[in-house]
């Protein structure tokens, strides 16, 4: 009887529930990218979806599906849930898939701030032909480095995502850093906001406020 019970309150919470559409960014087409239950609008917000680039664009070519994109939760609008981006990653399998004997792995991490006023964490990989000296490690870091803050600097949040997803900012690094050393492969393997510009996070704000003073009319 009590496990009768147990299973009718389970089926219960889960009758309550209704599925909420996950909505990518503008930037990103605004393509349905998964669905999420939940018994209150309120507890969808801040969740997270992960999707690759390939099932985003419905593009599996290259390294489309070794690319992922994870993105929040940050307003819900009736039975759809709007997503911004959170972060982007390359798989770990497709990276150690690029290592090989007797070559260099040469890695650089750093805090950009984009042209509209994101805050990012871009973190770039570079892999050699053949093993290289200190030397010249230090020397490709610093390319990869200049030139990430570089586009950091002259673009906007959305061109900086596209252009170092797409490819063009590591091809920018393996033209340069390739004078320094031969190279087999650049990529841009992970980027994190850190932080918004004051005036989206003022927008939010004002957006969660207003839906609260409706609720509570």
């Amino acid at each position: 009887m009590a496990r009768r019970k147990r299973q009718t309150r389970v089926k219960d919470k889960w009758t309550m529930k209704k599925w909420f559409t996950l909505i990518a960014p503008e930037y990103f087409g605004m393509s349905v990218i998964g669905y999420t239950p939940a018994d209150d609008e309120k507890k969808v917000v801040d969740r997270t979806v992960e999707i690759t680039l390939a099932e985003l664009t419905n593009d599996y070519s290259n390294q489309n599906p070794y690319k992922k994109l994870v993105f929040k939760v940050f307003r819900v609008a009736g039975e759809n849930a709007y997503t911004k981006f959170h972060r982007y990653e390359m798989t770990r399998d497709y990276l150690n898939s690029l290592t090989r004997r007797r070559t260099s792995k040469i890695e650089d991490i750093v805090d950009v701030k984009t042209a509209d006023g994101y805050v990012l964490r871009v973190k770039s990989v570079a892999f050699t032909v053949k093993r290289c000296q200190s030397s010249q490690k230090r020397s490709i870091r610093r390319v990869m480095n200049e030139i990430v803050k570089a586009n950091a600097d002259r673009n906007g949040f959305v061109q900086f995502l596209q252009e170092s997803i797409l490819g063009k900012i590591p091809a920018e690094i393996y033209r340069n850093a390739k004078k320094i050393y031969p190279l087999r492969r650049v990529e841009i393997r992970k980027i994190e906001v850190i932080k918004e510009p004051k005036q989206i996070v003022e927008e939010k704000a004002l957006s969660k406020a207003s839906e609260k003073v409706k609720a509570e009319a």
